[in-house]
């Protein structure tokens, strides 16, 4: 069954998420609504919506700065700013920080709706673009034909071409499902995509550059692979480590990447 799409809208102002609540719902979507930064920030710790509408002036946070968080820790999440007249020049800027699109204030239903759906289909596409490139690199794996220039050895660690085994550690690749010494982990797509990667190489040192390929299916600068990762490596470690279990370890190599660590 298709998962409904969901919506975090953030504005201080009740009437104004009021009314998009109304809009959004009354077009099928799952809609949550917040009136500070703070309390948006709580949200999105570990839940990824498939789109944001977000006031560039809260009252507590920075709009600016609450999007840069919310592309580094759900970079897929479509962000649609909501703006007044005179911060037009702040909002096309915002563009540049990884916003899809902006909104006026006040904006029309209709515009409302047609925003948002252009947004969720650019977010489908790209997600059935990675996909699809995870599903081919899957398939080349399996059968041997590919390897990696960035020395990522591309065939799974231990099992078949549908499970990976390092340790107490599973991985079933059909089901996106993973146990760690008998534990059941919920992983987000990306934290999943990451333990993949690092799962076919165990013990060995993997960069920021080669996992961001892995997961996105781009190679990206050093930088911008280690800003995007970073928070996606932390929730995935404190997963890890919340089972208790031993024999693998997620750990950091300095100035580097990241490496899966047996015992």
């Amino acid at each position: 069954m298709t998962q409904p799409v969901r919506i975090l809208i953030v504005d201080d102002e009740p009437s104004v998420r009021m009314m998009l609540e109304a809009a959004l719902r009354s077009s099928g979507y799952r809609v949550q609504s917040v009136g500070s930064g703070a309390e948006a920030r709580e949200h999105i710790i570990d839940v990824e919506f498939d789109m944001v509408l977000l006031d560039l002036r809260l009252g507590d946070i920075d709009g600016i700065e609450l999007l840069q968080e919310i592309k580094q820790r759900w970079p897929a999440t479509e962000v649609i700013l909501l703006t007044a007249h005179g911060s037009i020049n702040s909002a096309i800027a915002a563009l540049r920080h990884g916003a899809y699109d902006y909104l006026l204030k006040p904006a029309q239903v209709h515009d409302i709706r047609e925003r948002v759906e252009r947004g969720l289909t650019r977010r489908r596409a790209s997600i059935q673009r990675t996909d699809l490139l995870q599903r081919i690199s899957e398939s080349a794996r399996a059968l041997g034909i590919i390897e990696s220039g960035g020395g990522l050895d591309l065939q799974p660690a231990g099992g078949s071409s549908d499970r990976i085994e390092v340790g107490p550690l599973v991985l079933d690749l059909r089901r996106h499902g993973v146990t760690l010494g008998g534990h059941s982990l919920s992983l987000t797509r990306t934290e999943f995509s990451l333990l993949t990667a690092l799962s076919q190489q165990p013990d060995t040192a993997l960069s920021y550059s080669v996992l961001s390929e892995a997961v996105y299916g781009r190679a990206q600068p050093e930088d911008e692979a280690r800003a995007l990762l970073r928070p996606h490596i932390a929730r995935l470690r404190h997963k890890l480590e919340s089972t208790g279990a031993t024999g693998v370890m997620l750990v950091s190599i300095r100035s580097m990447g990241y490496m899966l660590q047996t015992e």
